[in-house]
């Protein structure tokens, strides 16, 4: 009695398989990680330092601007103090050993300051003053009667002499040094009015120069000579 044996279908050969599809990428199948996450409290403290600046800044604020709302505001005209050249001169009269120059250069003129110098750092005594001019420049004049050379040249700041004017019936040298750009222009006037040595110096046109130089003389004309200082 034979038995019989059912058929199985051959087995394919593993190289003969057909490939998936959709290949499995790698990981496909691993377990997505949890994201980080933080809590209320820590939100408020991450926070807390730029909230602080925040409120810092807001305090200071409140604190300056007040100030600022208080400062006056400039109008087109800058603030320039009138001295009283005249009474200013008064003052020292007794101790400058020559008659300090009072020049009244006109309207539009203001005297920004007016004071003595001992000369305690030249050894040359001066007497000062300073102005703005009519068309917003400025003019210092100085005054001495015991002028050197070495002085001088502090005081026209080494610019050399290139050109002569008469004005007020005084000989001004003229020391004239352009812009550059180390240095500002600069004009200045030097001249022997009635044994006084006088410097006018700035940056002002030379008809506002001229102006000055005309008071100058004509103050210094009938003023006193200067008194003779004793070497012991």
């Amino acid at each position: 009695m034979s038995s019989s044996t059912p058929d199985r279908p051959a087995e394919t050969p593993a190289a003969e398989q057909p490939a998936p599809e959709h290949p499995a990428s790698p990981g496909t199948d691993a377990p997505e990680q949890p994201l980080p996450q933080i809590t209320e409290k820590q939100a408020r403290r991450l926070n807390a330092p730029v909230q602080g600046m925040i409120i810092s800044m807001a305090v200071l604020l409140l604190l300056v601007l007040p100030f600022v709302w208080l400062q006056p505001r400039p109008d087109a005209q800058p603030y320039r103090p009138d001295v009283d050249v005249a009474q200013e001169a008064d003052y020292v009269a007794d101790e400058a050993p020559f008659t300090p120059v009072v020049p009244e250069p006109g309207e539009g003129w203001t005297a920004n300051y007016a004071r003595w110098n001992g000369g305690a750092a030249e050894g040359v005594p001066f007497w000062e003053i300073g102005w703005a001019t009519p068309q917003g420049s400025f003019i210092g004049l100085v005054q001495t009667s015991l002028s050197n050379p070495t002085w001088l040249a502090q005081q026209t700041e080494a610019v050399p002499a290139t050109a002569e004017v008469e004005v007020g019936g005084v000989a001004w040298d003229v020391h004239v040094r352009e812009e550059s750009r180390n240095q500002d222009a600069l004009t200045a006037y030097t001249g022997e009015v009635n044994g006084s040595t006088v410097v006018l110096k700035g940056d002002a046109p030379g008809a506002e120069l001229d102006r000055l130089a005309a008071a100058v003389a004509e103050d210094l004309t009938d003023a006193p000579a200067p008194r003779t200082t004793e070497t012991p």
